[in-house]
């Protein structure tokens, strides 16, 4: 059982409690700024995707007198559930950051968490605000980077759980005590798998935003008396034990507690696809720009990648029930579309843009296998050759894609993101400059009102 019955777990509260935004390094708080920029600009075209409207009247038609926005749709919900369908629009599109170790997102559960949990209790400032989000990020990356196993349940869900109740519990300023029990009641509403992946079902959106809504409502059921696992993690039927049958490593839970976030981690996405679909494409822009002769005249596209991304975007282009998550999650397709077009952005993955026979003809041309040499959950790296009917050949290897720190996304770039979606999504902000200047500098912000009053495009 690792440190301990409740050792791991105490540490972790003690850390949550402990740390004032006093004590985070300047560069955390950037990064922290810049994630809320990304997670707030894919909010603007991820309103619009298929699924999100329909929960977004369905959660403001429950009625009460609800304290909690809705972005960028407008109205009010509770705060349960305003977490439900902010996450829900912000990871529609698979947009937002991840933490490339462990394949999940974090914001997409954290920061509707707080935000709710902050409109919920009100007079929060940008200082508190930026804390719990720095806070709840490095509960999610500690309790995934120990897990062992491959994927098979979705840990942006399952472990974002408890980062969504850690940042609500540090809003809403819950001792060490309760703190634990809403991580311990969290753990009982736990859960997200693979399976909406492989089929291509909506809910596959939706599994981040359950987590973001249990984690505000174990905050409220704890603050409220309600007492929860305290051996959430370590305990015989606790996480590590009953979801990840007991394959972990506790020593990247602690490592560093205090002195490294995590959030300095994660990688901000240049493409709206599953980050395991990212090393390929930008394979594939390289070898776009050397070979400088038509596509037509591929003959054979090869890329190698690690198991986990052969079994999950690795296997041949198949349309379903839902193409736009089916081509979101595709290494034939992406990559097609990225050496056809020249990028991979939102139009993409539009119906008329995955139907394109052109693009469809290309991408069984590609060829997606194991290189037994990588890590089984790697996806940093891919390989990739390309070959023309007269021989002709180009081959690359990409060992980090763009977005991730060690090659990151700078301010311009991910200004220039934000602006891209927005005017993807036609949703007219008046006050752009003036929302970004406010992300830029909000530390400073003695409340988070100016800003989500800005973020409510429509009534």
């Amino acid at each position: 059982m690792g440190e301990g019955v409740s050792a791991l777990e105490d540490r972790l509260v003690n850390h949550l409690e402990a740390v004032n935004f006093e004590n985070l390094p300047p560069e955390v708080v950037r990064c922290c700024k810049l994630l809320i920029m990304d997670s707030l600009g894919v909010l603007f075209p991820g309103s619009l995707a298929p699924g999100c409207p329909e929960v977004v009247e369905m959660v403001k038609s429950w009625g009460g007198n609800p304290p909690c926005s809705i972005l960028i749709r407008g109205g009010k919900a509770a705060p349960p559930f305003a977490a439900l369908a902010n996450s829900m629009m912000m990871h529609a599109l698979d947009f937002d950051d991840t933490l490339d170790a462990s394949a999940l997102h974090t914001f997409v559960s954290v920061l509707p968490a707080a935000l709710a949990a902050a409109e919920a209790v009100g007079g929060v400032d940008g200082k508190t605000f930026i804390l719990a989000l720095v806070l709840g990020v490095d509960m999610i990356c500690r309790v995934s980077l120990a897990i062992t196993r491959p994927l098979s349940w979705i840990r942006t869900s399952t472990c974002g759980s408890f980062g969504a109740a850690a940042a609500a519990a540090k809003i809403m300023g819950l001792n060490s005590s309760q703190m634990k029990n809403a991580l311990g009641v969290v753990y009982s509403q736990t859960a997200g798998n693979a399976q909406g992946l492989l089929e291509g079902r909506l809910v596959k959106r939706m599994q981040p935003g359950f987590a973001a809504q249990a984690g505000v409502t174990s905050t409220f059921l704890s603050r409220a008396g309600i007492t929860g696992s305290h051996s959430f993690l370590e305990g015989e039927y606790g996480f590590y034990n009953l979801y990840e049958r007991g394959e972990y490593d506790p020593k990247p839970v602690t490592s560093g507690l205090g002195e490294h976030f995590c959030i300095v981690d994660l990688s901000l996405k240049p493409y709206p696809a599953c980050r395991m679909t990212h090393a390929s494409i930008d394979a594939a822009l390289e070898l776009r720009n050397r070979w400088g002769g038509s596509v037509d005249d591929l003959q054979e596209i090869r890329v190698t990648a690690s198991k986990m991304v052969h079994e999950m975007v690795g296997k041949p282009f198949v349309i379903g029930t839902n193409p736009q998550v089916d081509a979101q999650f595709s290494i034939p397709y992406t990559v097609s579309a990225a050496l056809l077009r020249g990028d991979v952005f939102l139009e993409d993955f539009e119906m008329d843009a995955i139907m394109d026979r052109e693009v469809k003809a290309l991408s069984e041309r590609v060829k997606v296998s194991v290189d037994s040499s990588l890590p089984a959950k790697d996806l940093l790296h891919a390989s990739m050759i390309i070959k023309s009917a007269k021989g002709q050949a180009y081959e690359t290897t990409v060992h980090t894609p763009l977005g991730n720190p060690n090659r990151p996304m700078s301010l311009e770039q991910c200004k220039g993101k934000f602006k891209k979606c927005v005017q993807y999504s036609k949703i007219r902000l008046d006050r752009m400059d003036e929302l970004l200047s406010m992300i830029e500098n909000l530390e400073e912000m003695e409340t988070l009102e100016p800003m989500t009053a800005l973020l409510q495009m429509e009534s």
